[in-house]
């Protein structure tokens, strides 16, 4: 639909504007920025907070490091003592768990031991020996917590509760107390389908070989027994599972394929198709185990026949050959994991898991980015103007091609200040917003509580957005403005202080709205958000540059200042 004639005589009636151009561009750019998602390492921390512990007074100093879980999680994610492959998964997996915790999805708070756990990965070694066994067994549970997050959905109003108990109450976690004594679930959960789940989670698999020997060996119910004993508590209504997690694939292995050990793992899985065996990146049924250890036991019976032949030939007794210490050699040369075992069987089993991925960083825009995005918001817009009449000449390309530079430079300017302002916003106003914000939050929605934290979160992160994009916007629409009218400046002209008064404001306000509006949108769409966030803080932005223009409100601004340096000279 074509605009009002009043609309387009007075569009055509002026000259394309390089300072509303320069506002759109930057606005533009601003917007973008604003729209970005959360830093989820600054979230998780936030997260980290709201699980801390209560500190009970003359507590020892190591009862209060422990309760400290935003301590823990940031001293975690610091270590430059593992190797780069242990240091890049504690970081990710610190950073999915807070942020799990500051989205309500997994409950910290049933026991100390999710804060222990964040305090071992913080400072127990990743050595062999006892502080090396702590290390391994928080990095196990709380990688594997990490992994359910981010993989399985969980029923609508609950948690993931952790390290639950026989009997133990579930705190806010939305799921029943587990009715069989002495048990002990290391993540305990509900599926979107309604099926209650418990995960025990191993550093290594000699580890769930070791329990699998003890239950054997022991006349009353170990924790595998019990486990099973639960899991047969399921019924069609109310149904049960149950899954083994193994973090280092490398652990040896070769206890899982015998067949007395699978066939009491079988009864705390139940189905022995399912593949809820999760050993380093590769998930297996208890039927894949079975499978692989008869094709072990096939693979070894020719190295067995030689060497007895060998044996016998050499003159030894046939009676004394050891077989089970030579199949052992031969399993712990060939197929000490499950990698190895696949390589010597030549035959694939299991099932790759899904990698964990990174949560998304959220990174600036460069400044070539925001030159390719000022270029097109300031060809694009000046070409439209000019179009208004139904013809367009060569001058009016020629002003369209201007303001396409003129838009690329505004862009680039933008994106580069904001990269270099922002976080000396953040260091100079972040943590003062974001305590305020949080205790205003917290006065409404209760003390404590995630949302009150995630509150604050975003108000840092609004603020130092907002000043950050309009300080450099203003700057920037500023000094083009003040080069616009250099002569009349030079001068002291009233109207061209009075223009480049105007400019400033409008150049404020189009850029300050257009990051409010960006970073708003962009933080409640789902999926699109950031793409939606940044367009509708384009429109609002540009809106507000040529709607001054076009309404004449920045000339009345223009005019009004003006008119107050006339009096101000007056005076004199």
């Amino acid at each position: 639909m074509a605009p009002p004639v009043s609309l387009q005589r007075d569009v055509q009636r002026r000259e394309p504007d390089p300072v509303t151009t320069a506002e759109a561009a930057a606005a533009a750019e601003a917007a973008r920025i604003a729209a970005q998602p959360l830093d989820p390492r600054t979230r998780a921390l936030e997260g980290f907070r709201i699980a801390a512990g209560t500190v009970p007074a003359g507590a020892n100093p190591a009862a209060a490091a422990v309760a400290d879980a935003q301590g823990s999680a940031l001293a975690a994610l610091q270590r430059t003592d593992l190797s780069p492959e242990r240091q890049a998964l504690v970081q990710n997996v610190v950073e999915r768990l807070g942020n799990g915790v500051i989205d309500g999805r997994v409950e910290p708070h049933i026991n100390n031991t999710f804060r222990q756990h964040l305090y071992d990965l913080a400072t127990a070694p990743d050595v062999a020996g006892a502080g090396g066994d702590r290390f391994r067994g928080a990095l196990a549970q709380l990688t594997r917590a990490a992994q359910v997050l981010d993989q399985v959905p969980l029923a609508p109003s609950t948690r993931l509760g952790y390290d639950v108990g026989s009997g133990q109450h579930t705190a806010g976690s939305g799921l029943p107390v587990l009715d069989v004594a002495a048990i002990d679930a290391d993540l305990y959960l509900r599926n979107a389908d309604g099926t209650l789940h418990i995960e025990s989670t191993k550093a290594a698999p000699n580890t769930l070989a070791s329990e699998l020997r003890e239950q054997l060996q022991s006349p009353t119910p170990r924790q595998i027994g019990r486990q099973a004993e639960w899991l047969q508590g399921g019924t069609p209504e109310a149904p049960r599972s149950t899954g083994y997690f193994m973090l280092d694939a490398q652990g040896d292995f070769t206890a899982l394929m015998n067949p007395r050990n699978l066939g009491l793992l079988e009864q705390a899985v139940g189905d022995a198709d399912a593949r809820r065996i999760v050993i380093g990146e590769r998930a297996y049924s208890i039927n894949d185990l079975k499978a692989m250890g008869q094709d072990a036991r096939a693979a070894v019976q020719p190295h067995l026949d030689a060497q007895r032949a060998a044996w016998v030939q050499a003159g030894n007794p046939e009676s004394s050959f050891n077989t089970a210490q030579a199949a052992n050699e031969f399993y712990k040369n060939n197929m000490a994991n499950p990698e190895a075992a696949m390589r010597t069987l030549g035959r694939v089993y299991g099932q790759q898991q899904p990698l964990l991925e990174r949560l998304p960083q959220p990174e600036l825009p460069t400044a070539r980015q925001g030159g390719v995005l000022g270029a097109a918001t300031g060809g694009g817009l000046t070409l439209i103007q000019t179009a208004l009449d139904g013809e367009l000449t060569l001058q009016d390309a020629r002003t369209v091609a201007s303001h396409t530079l003129l838009g690329a430079g505004v862009g680039a300017l933008q994106a580069q200040g904001e990269r270099a302002l922002m976080p000396v916003v953040d260091r100079a106003i972040g943590n003062t917003v974001q305590r305020t914000a949080t205790s205003v939050a917290a006065q409404s929605i209760g003390q404590n509580t995630a949302a009150a934290t995630s509150s604050g979160v975003f108000a840092r992160t609004m603020a130092t957005r907002v000043v950050g994009s309009t300080v450099v916007g203003t700057a920037i629409t500023t000094g083009l403005s003040v080069y616009e009218n250099r002569e009349g400046l030079a001068r002291g002209d009233s109207q061209a202080i009075g223009n480049v008064a105007a400019d400033t404001a409008v150049g404020a306000t189009s850029i300050a709205a257009s990051v409010a509006v960006g970073a708003a949108v962009g933080s409640v769409v789902p999926v699109a958000g950031t793409v939606v966030g940044a367009a509708a803080g384009l429109v609002v932005g540009v809106g507000i540059a040529y709607g001054a223009q076009i309404s004449g409100a920045r000339d009345a601004v223009a005019n009004t200042v003006s008119g107050w340096v006339d009096g101000i000279k007056g005076w004199f």
